[in-house]
C-alpha cells in the first residue's frame, strides 16, 4: 500500500485497518507520523523514539483518531506553495550585444545573467552604450 491508501485507512473501519500489512506500516511509519505530527505535534514527537515499533504506534493512530474522524480530516492533505518558475526574458534587441561582450571580454552568459540581476539599470545602461558604438562601426563598414 501507498502512504496515502494508509492514511485514509487510518479513518475507516478497523476490518480495513486489519487488511493493511505490518511491512506497509513499517514502511510509512515516518512519513504517517510526520503528516499526524501536523494536528498533533507533541503525541507524534513522543513516537519519535528509535526503540519504538512503528506499527504499533500507527495501530495507536487508528485507535485513537478512527473514531473521532469518520474521514480524513482536512489538515491532512495540506496544500504546499508551489515556487513560481523564473521566466527568463530574452532581449532580443541585446542578443548581438550580449555575444559581443562575451567574446570581447572573455566573460560567460550566467556572468552577464548575474550583471542583469544584480545591477538591472547599470546594466541596460551599458548595453545601450555598447549597442551604440556596435551600431555605428556596423554602419562604417
Amino acid at each position: 500500500m501507498e502512504l496515502f491508501d494508509i492514511v485514509k485507512c487510518i479513518f475507516k473501519s478497523d476490518k480495513e485497518w486489519e487488511a493493511v500489512g505490518r511491512n506497509d506500516k513499517n514502511r510509512n511509519f515516518f512519513m504517517t507520523n510526520r503528516i499526524m505530527s501536523i494536528q498533533f505535534p507533541v503525541q507524534a514527537q513522543q513516537f519519535n523514539h528509535v526503540k519504538i515499533s512503528p506499527d504499533l504506534v500507527l495501530d495507536w493512530w487508528h485507535s485513537a483518531l478512527g473514531n473521532k474522524f469518520k474521514s480524513p480530516p482536512k489538515w491532512i492533505f495540506t496544500s504546499t506553495i508551489k515556487k513560481q518558475q523564473d521566466k527568463v526574458e530574452k532581449d532580443k534587441k541585446f542578443e548581438d550585444v550580449e555575444f559581443f561582450i562575451c567574446q570581447k571580454f572573455e566573460l560567460s552568459k550566467r556572468e552577464l545573467n548575474e550583471l542583469k540581476t544584480f545591477f538591472p539599470l547599470e546594466y541596460s545602461k551599458w548595453m545601450l552604450s555598447i549597442q551604440q558604438q556596435i551600431g555605428s562601426s556596423k554602419k562604417e563598414s
